[in-house]
């Protein structure tokens, strides 16, 4: 009998013996299952006033007692002013500004957002060490928030400590970057580092509109660079650049020791590799990323159009047509974003192309369009436009609507 054949008869032994043995006493499975509880509002343990003070003191003076502005709403909710806050949730940037406010107020009986008691208003990489190491000698439960467009409610949690970066939002150009230890096996590139808290239109009018580059991020403006980066990042153009993680050279990571550490794929490469998709603030605390700069495309460009079906079976035979379509004419590294099915037996197009002339867009969907137009007793479509910008133009961004933030986010 070979070694490999002993080995795999002791493990099919092993195996038929297991469900006879007996269990685990409780006790073991206790210690394995029960970390340390945290420390929540109330309890002996919880942080006197002196001590909160000491950590604001620490961060000069950027401690903020967190209060949400929708706990007056439930008392009145038909006053003017909180008429005029629903008015201004649905401005995301409003929502990235407050800091006990989310994406969203959570999921029918998964979630529901509940701000935490204190924040620290970081605006360096000293002020998120800080709240770290705070919160680790006091045990507290710790939530980051950066852009605060997560749907998930994985930027807020209640009776918490939240680091909230989004003054962290600085935004910095190289021409001939090379990570941290990776001279000997990285050639310069050209890059953008990129502070926690800033949101994607920042780097877009940075990279593109002024220094006609292209970096891989998310398609809303408000979404955060670093949240994104940390959960991987699906964006309009990822079939062309891929995810935006896969973008990321480097790191600046405060760890929940307290330490900062740089990660890249020559330095604290396990980390570097953990950041890249498993979740924000599952690993450490990004205080700032450093992202690769893509050439820019010669064009960008946008198709929007409705088509409704006159019957539920037309529907259906739409249904089957657009994903037909799609998969022989859009599963490409140039188009990108959304195709919607309705409950009114119509399909919304919002889709999103590069590298392609006017022409070379409308090519790719006269067939289509054709197809429906045969059979316009079962279809009807609102064309909508093919809009088509030229690298010159690509720069338009979408404002902040509140007259005070007319102008991006600004930096510092």
């Amino acid at each position: 009998m070979t070694l490999d054949s002993k080995i795999r008869r002791r493990l099919w032994q092993a195996a038929a013996v297991l469900p006879f043995a007996p269990p685990l006493p409780r006790s073991v499975w206790a210690v394995q299952a029960s970390p340390r509880a945290r420390v929540r509002p109330g309890d002996p343990d919880w942080p006197s006033s002196a001590q909160w003070q000491q950590l604001n003191d620490q961060v000069s003076g950027r401690l903020i007692a967190v209060r949400s502005p929708l706990v007056d709403c439930r008392a009145t909710p038909a006053s003017a002013e909180c008429a005029q806050l629903f008015k201004a949730i649905k401005n995301p940037y409003f929502i990235g500004d407050e800091v006990a406010l989310t994406q969203t107020l959570g999921w029918v009986d998964a979630w529901t957002s509940s701000p935490s008691v204190y924040a620290v208003a970081a605006r360096n990489t000293s002020d998120v060490v800080a709240a770290v190491d705070f919160a680790r000698k006091h045990r507290l439960r710790l939530v980051v928030k950066g852009g605060g467009h997560s749907y998930q409610g994985t930027s807020n949690a209640p009776d918490s400590l939240l680091i909230w970066t989004r003054r962290m939002n600085a935004v910095a150009l190289h021409e001939a970057f090379v990570a941290q230890g990776c001279a000997a096996s990285s050639a310069p590139q050209r890059a953008v580092t990129v502070e926690a808290g800033a949101m994607w239109s920042q780097v877009y009018d940075a990279v593109t509109t002024k220094a006609g580059g292209y970096v891989q991020g998310g398609g809303c403006m408000t979404v955060g660079v670093a949240g994104l980066i940390q959960s991987g990042g699906f964006g309009s153009f990822s079939k062309r650049y891929g995810l935006a993680s896969g973008s990321l050279l480097e790191a600046e990571v405060v760890t929940a020791d307290g330490q900062v550490r740089i990660a890249n794929a020559c330095t604290n490469a396990e980390l570097f590799w953990s950041l890249k998709g498993g979740g924000g603030g599952s690993f450490g605390v990004v205080t700032r990323v450093t992202l690769r700069v893509h050439a820019l495309p010669e064009n960008f460009g946008a198709v929007n159009l409705t088509i409704k079906a006159h019957s539920p079976t037309a529907f259906r035979r739409l249904i089957a047509r657009v994903l037909a379509f799609y998969g022989e004419a859009l599963m490409n590294p140039h188009w990108g974003e959304q195709i919607r099915f309705r409950a009114d037996n119509t399909v919304a197009v919002s889709m999103v192309f590069q590298g392609l002339e006017r022409s070379e867009a409308r090519a790719v969907w006269q067939p289509f369009l054709d197809a429906l137009a045969a059979a316009s007793e079962d279809f009807s479509v609102d064309a909508g436009m093919f809009a088509f910008v030229s690298v010159f133009s690509a720069g338009v961004l979408v404002a902040d609507a509140r007259q005070a933030h007319a102008r991006l986010y600004p930096q510092r």
